[in-house]
């Protein structure tokens, strides 16, 4: 998938991928990264990770222009941006247990940092899913909430990232791949109307810009 997008082109409730991950067990710290492109004005899930006890085990939602919400275990907290530029978004998401800090980075700029659910574990056995908000393990979509657009260069680690880790996930380095889920070598399951298409600007990374 490496030069490769997932576009999804219209809202619905069927359309999604769900991402295998290398590892199922619990987590004591995470690190999500991504990058997407898309004209939604309303509410969207671009990655849902759910579990049997908890469909918003970790989950981010891009509410407008300025704010996301992202959860652990089924708690919330809410970011507040600078809001949004041309072109595509690089987010990066991680969450500490033994502090219960939580950082959100833009395009590599962090937002200032909140806390949450220190202490707590993220539950084993999840359902990775792109596209849509599980509001039940593996399904309860709903297209109002549905991504329309493009994500690439998915990852995800079972630890936080540093600062200078988080700048070359935004540069895309090859040499920074998931160990929890890793776009370089990914296993997924398309459904619906999703579609695999080549990066249209494979060799340009930006910092806050275009791609």
């Amino acid at each position: 998938m490496e030069e490769n997008v997932f576009l999804f082109p219209k809202a619905t409730a069927t359309s999604h991928v769900i991402l295998t991950p290398r590892t199922t067990s619990s987590l004591s710290s995470f690190t999500v990264s991504f990058r997407y492109y898309t004209d939604l004005t309303r509410s969207f899930c671009p990655f849902s990770f759910a579990t049997s006890a908890k469909p918003n085990e970790i989950c981010i939602i891009k509410d407008n222009a300025k704010e996301h919400r992202v959860y652990v275990g089924n708690d919330e907290v809410t970011f507040i941006g600078p809001g949004d530029t041309p072109g595509w978004t690089h987010l990066c998401f991680s969450w500490d247990s033994s502090t219960g800090v939580v950082t959100l980075w833009i395009n590599g700029k962090p937002l200032p940092r909140k806390t949450m659910k220190k202490g707590y574990a993220v539950n084993p056995q999840p359902i990775i899913i792109l596209g849509q908000d599980q509001d039940s393990y593996g399904g309860g979509f709903d297209a109002e909430q549905s991504f329309v657009g493009e994500i690439t260069d998915v990852n995800m680690w079972d630890s936080v990232l540093s600062p200078s880790d988080v700048q070359l996930a935004l540069a895309n380095d090859k040499w920074v791949n998931g160990n929890v889920i890793s776009w370089r070598s990914l296993g997924y399951d398309i459904k619906a109307d999703v579609i695999i298409q080549p990066k249209l600007q494979p060799n340009i990374y930006w910092s806050g810009g275009e791609a």
